[in-house]
């Protein structure tokens, strides 16, 4: 899994993210900022938001379990 923040304003981190998903192209992201990129990776959640309760959201939905 790899989470991010805001991924189109910072091309580093895109660059980051491109290398690990060749390595693992089954590898879950999630975006916890603004979504403007192309969606990546296997399964790509946008939480819309980093609030912890984004965080945990995005990590039930990962594990299939909810409160």
């Amino acid at each position: 899994m790899a989470v991010v923040r805001d991924l189109h304003r910072h091309p580093w981190m895109i660059r980051a993210l491109d290398g690990l998903l060749a390595a693992r192209p089954d590898t879950v992201v999630v975006e916890m900022g603004l979504n403007e990129a192309e969606p990546r990776g296997a399964l790509h959640i946008a939480t819309h938001g980093a609030a912890r309760v984004c965080g945990r959201a995005a990590a039930e939905a990962v594990v299939g379990t909810g409160a």
